[in-house]
């Protein structure tokens, strides 16, 4: 097949007319690298091997620009680089995954430093409890034993972190018993264990009386 014509195309990319009749998108420094011109004779291989260049090439961009913008998981970014204008291209999957491998292997994606910043923030920030913490690590695409580490590692105590949730949520101190019982009710929900939440009530009552 031969190259009739070379025109810009939207992305940073070039079309490159074909003299079958087809229009394929390239990377326009993928194209500008290549051996190739205007006239050129490629065979399907050489067209193919462009075309994977090219594709490799637009997914480290990408990635290289999703993790400018902030950090990912490994999986996080694999996710992302599968989606397409909102949607989830199941043929992208293995293209994400090469790249996210190299992302890593460039110090790019570094999961075990991204759970401790999260574990970090969601302590201090959110007063999560431990084991809420480790759960939304997992959802991030943190391994459980990963998300474990970096929980392990920090100071905060639960009982502590219920009776800052306390304060920061700025409740009222119950005089009847149902009362308490709502606000336990809302710490259970948060992730706190009963323990901790006995704990941490009975502090603050005795605190504020």
């Amino acid at each position: 097949m031969i190259v009739v014509e070379v025109r810009p195309a939207r992305q940073s990319r070039v079309k490159l007319l074909i003299d079958t009749g087809e229009e394929i998108l390239i990377d326009k420094k993928t194209w500008e690298e290549s051996a190739y011109s205007v006239h050129a004779s490629l065979s399907d291989e050489q067209l193919v091997e462009l075309m994977r260049v090219s594709d490799h090439r637009r997914a480290q961009s990408r990635a290289v620009y999703l993790l400018s913008k902030r950090d990912f998981s490994r999986r996080e970014l694999e996710q992302k680089l599968c989606r397409e204008k909102g949607r989830y291209v199941a043929e992208n999957k293995e293209l994400a995954q090469k790249t996210a491998a190299r992302m890593e292997e460039l110090g790019y994606v570094n999961d075990a430093a991204y759970a401790e910043r999260l574990a970090v923030r969601y302590c201090t920030e959110r007063q999560y409890p431990r084991r809420r913490i480790v759960q939304k690590l997992i959802e991030k695409g943190i391994t459980r034993a990963m998300a474990e580490e970096a929980v392990a590692m920090l100071d905060a105590e639960d009982a502590d972190l219920a009776l800052e949730f306390l304060i920061r949520k700025r409740y009222t101190i119950p005089k009847e018993q149902h009362e308490a019982e709502r606000i336990a009710a809302a710490m259970a929900r948060y992730g706190f264990a009963g323990e901790d939440i006995r704990r941490a009530m009975r502090r603050w009552m005795e605190e504020n009386t």
